[in-house]
């Protein structure tokens, strides 16, 4: 059974690693337009840095330090960096960052032997009725929740909070659930979204909204 937590606690930190380097956001949960802080952590002396903020391929900004800020729009973000040494390229780092003024999520994921365990921590902004997860389940993987779940038609596991059936502002609801690999050095994109029904103006609405975290496990 999951438990609700009223706090107003850090959530879970987002690490993305590359040859022990890490890419850590100030938070992977702004709210839209709020600005966020990104460092690279153990990156080498005389180190440069190409931000790709929006995931579109093409650097927008270079920088001689390993930090950088950026006001994050609304929407789901991959935000990369290249870390250049010399002439070439030693690490490629990217995060998922997602500004959603309804919600935050952050999904992370724990390796133990070869079986990759997601925890992913549900942070309410607004009252959500039937909280869930929705998981793309990579190819050749399966996968297992303790709560209530179900694959669906299109092959994606759905989770339902045994614990909660509203969330209210403020709020947190932990979920998790366990992924096997169809092999030892299989690695996978981390890909799920919470869903749930809120109120927009006189109607309710559902919603799907991507959790934040590390690119690829």
């Amino acid at each position: 059974m999951r438990t609700v937590m009223v706090t107003a606690c850090l959530m879970i930190g987002v690490l993305s690693f590359g040859q022990g380097l890490a890419l850590i956001p100030s938070t992977a949960i702004p709210e839209p337009g709020s600005e966020v802080s990104f460092q690279v952590s153990g990156a080498p002396a005389g180190a440069q840095f190409k931000w790709d903020f929006n995931g579109d391929g093409r650097p927008d900004a270079t920088t001689n330090q390993p930090w950088a800020n950026w006001t994050v729009p609304a929407g789901a973000w991959n935000v990369m960096v290249d870390v250049i040494q010399g002439s070439r390229s030693i690490s490629q780092l990217g995060v998922v960052v997602v500004a959603d003024s309804r919600l935050g999520a952050v999904g992370e994921v724990r390796w133990t032997g070869d079986v990759a365990e997601v925890t992913v921590v549900i942070r309410a902004r607004t009252e959500i009725f039937g909280p869930g997860l929705t998981v793309d389940v990579p190819p050749g993987w399966t996968a297992t929740s303790l709560d209530p779940a179900r694959m669906n038609e299109q092959g994606q596991l759905e989770i339902l909070a045994a614990s909660a059936t509203v969330l209210y502002p403020g709020q947190e609801l932990v979920l998790q659930y366990v992924l096997y690999p169809p092999s030892a050095r299989a690695r996978a994109r981390l890909a799920c979204s919470v869903t749930g029904i809120v109120t927009v103006g006189d109607h309710k609405e559902r919603v799907s909204v991507p959790v934040a975290g590390p690119l690829t496990f």
